[in-house]
């Protein structure tokens, strides 16, 4: 599976559920991307689709750029936001299937946000294949960026071959494993556990080896209450 494969999927997953969603459920709030709301998630991946589309890149991923992509869309009603999102999404996945791994951002912003809104609507995360091929990819795409950190070397185990973040020498053995799911670990990378919950995973290695790989490991700041879901 493909980032445009996973981008695709999230969108059609969550453009379903939104026909159940009710005021309650739009109203709810996300605690990993406060003050946002459930709607809010929908708002901004909607914006992410055009913006992308439309080059309008500066400040990407910064938090002025989407929260001008909210802001755009505040007096929207989430139908209306949602055909938006329908109507453009589609050349969005040819884009990406274009550029292959260089747009991997896309489909990590959109799996990461369905699993917000997934949580926030009483559903749970979808802990299935895509998952795992996402996790695949982001060890991939993260792993020049861990390496650069300096941190000890990292041995993951999702359930697939064993996989090495970090600098090894030969057939050396990572000083600390972490043994995981891919859902657990795309929402470790991406921000969704707080350090607690991080640290509270199944690491072997030393106290000062595991606290370095998890300080690498979140390509965004933890969050300071436990996120569950």
């Amino acid at each position: 599976m493909e980032p445009s494969d996973v981008y695709s999927a999230s969108r059609s997953r969550l453009l379903e559920l939104a026909v159940d969603l009710s005021p309650e459920h739009l109203a709810a709030s996300l605690p990993a991307t406060p003050p946002w709301v459930l709607v809010d998630a929908y708002r901004h991946l909607t914006g992410v689709c055009a913006d992308v589309l439309d080059g309008a890149m500066e400040n990407a991923g910064t938090p002025q750029w989407t929260a001008a992509q909210i802001a755009k869309r505040c007096e929207r009603g989430l139908a209306e936001v949602c055909a938006e999102w329908a109507e453009r999404g589609p050349e969005l996945d040819a884009r990406v299937a274009r550029a292959g791994r260089a747009m991997s951002f896309v489909a990590f912003d959109a799996w990461t946000h369905e699993q917000d809104v997934r949580a926030a609507a009483g559903i749970g995360g979808a802990r299935d294949e895509i998952a795992r091929d996402l996790a695949l990819i982001a060890v991939e795409t993260f792993r020049p960026r861990y390496a650069k950190s300096g941190a000890p070397a990292l041995m993951i185990d999702i359930g697939t071959e064993p996989l090495v973040l970090g600098e090894i020498d030969g057939d050396t053995t990572p000083p600390v494993t972490l043994t995981t799911t891919p859902y657990e670990l795309l929402r470790m990378i991406f921000g969704r556990r707080s350090r607690s919950q991080m640290e509270s995973a199944d690491w072997t290695g030393t106290l000062d080896d595991r606290n370095g790989a998890i300080d690498a490991l979140h390509l965004f700041d933890t969050p300071p209450i436990d996120i569950h879901d």
